[in-house]
Order: structure tokens, then C-alpha cells, then sequence
């Protein structure tokens, strides 16, 4: 699955965190986020992919995120990607099982983009949309993520994502996981 895009792994079985994660990957068109909602479906599709940054949830609903984490190492050219731990499990010992660090949940969207920009930098010769200004935004026709009321008060807002969404939050199972 080599598309010219940098690909990242996130396994977690939890829709909704699956659709906040999503909305963040938006802001980063130069990423393509690959899901799996189990450690089996993760491993069929790593035969598939060669991630440059990994992201496993660890209560996961056939294993635990390290030991799938010490699974997919095994996979050839594996062995040095990144690996975050997503959890909402703050005491476990990212580090001692092989993670780079560990990402609480509920996650702060600002931490998690500024993160993912350190670690996974954009193309050269490109900026990453927020740096944009809004009429270059506006100009590239790239989505800022919020849809206001068109009633105009402001009062209602919801992420576009969210709308996409709504008629359909039951994900369909695949061969390689989760699709929406």
C-alpha cells in the first residue's frame, strides 16, 4: 500500500475514539491513517503496510496492546517504527514495554497534532495547514474540520466529521478491520 502517503497504524476497538482520531488525521492530508479495531485484524493488515509511526490502544478486545506491539516487531522492517501507546490507562509503563511514549485519553487535539508534527514532518516543499493562513485555507480548499449553523448565531457547531458520520457510527467488518 504504497500511495505516496506517509502511513500510520492505529489500533483501537472504540469507534468513537476511532472518529476523534480521524478528525485529527484531516488536518494532516499528507498522512494516511490506516484502522484495526483487534490485534488480529492489525496483523493482517501489517503484511500489507510499512507504517511510519504506530498507534495501539491497549485493552484490546483479542489481546493487550504490548503484546501486539511485540507481534508486529517481528514483521521485517518493523522493528525501529515508533510506537505509541493510546490508552486511557495513564500507570501503564509505555516505555518498559517497548512503546516511545504513551498518549492519555481523552486526548488534547493540540498536544496530539503538535506531536504527530514532530514526529512525522510534513513532505518537503510543503507546510502543514495550520500554518496556512485562512485564505490560503480557503484558496487550497482544504476543510477546516467545523461546520457552523447556517442560521449564522454560532450557536451550533459540529465537527464535520461527526456529520459524515451520524448515518452510519456502526462500523462494517472487513477482512483487515474495521471500514466506515
Amino acid at each position: 500500500m504504497n500511495d505516496g502517503f506517509t502511513s500510520v497504524l492505529y489500533v483501537e476497538d472504540s469507534p468513537l475514539n476511532v472518529i476523534v482520531m480521524e478528525a485529527m488525521f484531516e488536518q494532516r492530508r499528507d498522512l494516511r491513517l490506516h484502522v484495526a479495531e483487534a490485534g488480529m485484524p492489525a496483523w493482517r493488515l501489517s503484511a500489507q503496510l510499512q507504517p511510519s509511526l504506530l498507534l495501539v490502544d491497549l485493552h484490546l478486545p483479542d489481546c493487550h496492546g504490548s503484546d501486539l506491539l511485540k507481534l508486529l516487531r517481528m514483521r521485517r522492517g518493523w522493528a525501529q517504527v515508533p510506537a505509541i501507546a493510546v490508552t486511557a490507562d495513564s500507570d501503564f509503563d509505555a516505555l518498559g514495554c517497548g512503546f516511545l511514549e504513551l498518549w492519555a485519553k481523552p486526548l488534547d487535539v493540540r498536544k496530539t497534532l503538535a506531536r504527530l508534527a514532530e514526529l512525522l514532518p510534513p513532505p518537503r516543499g510543503t507546510r502543514p495547514a495550520d500554518a496556512l493562513n485562512p485564505v490560503e485555507v480557503q484558496a487550497a480548499g482544504l476543510q477546516t474540520g467545523v461546520m457552523i449553523d447556517p442560521a449564522g448565531d454560532g450557536a451550533r457547531r459540529e465537527s464535520a466529521l461527526m456529520v459524515r458520520h451520524k448515518q452510519s457510527l456502526a462500523p462494517r467488518q472487513t477482512d483487515y478491520g474495521w471500514v466506515r
